[in-house]
């Protein structure tokens, strides 16, 4: 992902409007350019300011709620990671049992 690339999901990160493909890619890229993840963070505080403004997040360190947030989207990848894991896994072994409940059939025959 280019700098571009990720500048122009800022406002679609903030929003909670990624994909959970796009989140991945996202935050590889945010921890991975410190010049991204600055931006983020002019952005995240500007946002969180007006929300402070809304009575929201009042009396909030910016810095820690941003952080909060990123581990919060860290582990929503790793929880959809893993259950897709797990999902797939289910599928092969209800299809292993299906074809073991074929075979039986088969020959009983």
């Amino acid at each position: 992902m280019t700098c571009k690339e990720a500048e122009s999901m800022i406002m679609p990160y903030i929003n909670d409007e990624l994909t959970d493909k796009e989140l991945e890619t996202f935050l590889d890229h945010i921890y991975g350019c410190s010049a991204c993840h600055e931006e983020l963070e002019i952005y995240y505080t500007l946002y969180a300011g007006l929300a402070q403004l809304d009575g929201e997040n009042e009396g909030q360190d910016m810095h820690n709620l941003l952080e909060e947030a990123l581990y919060a989207s860290e582990e929503r990848v790793k929880g959809r990671k893993l259950f897709n894991i797990y999902y797939t896994f289910s599928q092969v072994l209800a299809m292993a049992a299906l074809v073991v409940v074929i075979v039986m059939e088969i020959m009983r025959l």
